[in-house]
């Protein structure tokens, strides 16, 4: 439930496709200053459903993530800020997420906030349930 394979990840001289990215790997942070990855998780996904979001902002950068995952802090279905268009799909079977020194990373210039924690809050709520 976060970035779908293929999406490219800011490094500091090129873009790395998100699933080529490992822990120790350096990558343009949240705060556009370079950060070391900590984590990455790999999510399986179902293909049939339709939740992940292409938004495109008025500059010309493209964030795809699910539906859930925030961009600047806010969910992509919810995040209007600056947003030219945003397109919704499916097909996607593979999704990931890197932990990294600072809030996130960055995709095509955009802060993309890391959701590795709060899935780690959101399960450890389930299993009290």
């Amino acid at each position: 439930m976060c970035v779908p394979k293929g999406v490219q990840i800011d490094c500091i001289d090129k873009t790395i496709a998100i699933e080529d990215i490992k822990p120790g790997d350096t990558v343009i942070g949240y705060s556009g200053e370079p950060v070391k990855v900590l984590q990455k998780h790999e999510y399986l996904e179902d293909p049939t459903k339709e939740r992940f979001y292409e938004v495109e902002f008025n500059n010309g950068s493209k964030v795809n993530v699910c539906d859930m995952h925030k961009i600047k802090c806010i969910a992509a279905k919810d995040i209007t800020e600056d947003v030219l268009n945003k397109k919704v799909y499916g097909g996607v079977e593979f999704s990931y997420d890197l932990l990294t020194e600072d809030l996130g990373y960055r995709i095509d210039g955009v802060p993309v906030n890391s959701m590795i924690e709060e899935m780690a809050e959101l399960i450890t709520e389930l299993k009290k349930k």
